[in-house]
């Protein structure tokens, strides 16, 4: 499989410690800007599917508590940190190039 790369937006549109949404190819996208490092999760909490974007984003541990029931997933690896949540859900590569917060997913 192929890697895809998206523009998803200037680094500023995503204001620091936050996360923001986009649609990817019909994917929700979840990105966390960290110290100006950026992180894209699938956007959903694997317990109730509900978004993740707005939820609290912990920079020292690297991670975002879902807003529902505080499920933790690894902004690295979008793996389960606390539940009630117990199925890790996708991680995307991400950088900024140009300019731009550039998304890398697989194309299928």
């Amino acid at each position: 499989m192929a890697l895809e790369r998206h523009i998803i937006c200037k680094p500023d549109a995503v204001p620091q410690g936050q996360g923001k949404a986009f649609t990817v190819n019909g994917m929700g996208v979840a990105l966390f800007n960290v110290d100006g490092e950026f992180y894209a999760l699938e956007d959903r909490c694997s317990h109730m599917n509900v978004p993740i974007s707005n939820g609290y984003v912990h920079e020292r541990e690297l991670c975002v508590a879902c807003p529902w029931h505080g499920a933790e997933f690894d902004l690295r690896t979008g793996k389960v940190m606390t539940p009630p949540a117990c199925e890790n859900i996708n991680a995307y590569p991400v950088y900024v190039e140009e300019g731009n917060v550039v998304l890398e997913v697989e194309n299928e």
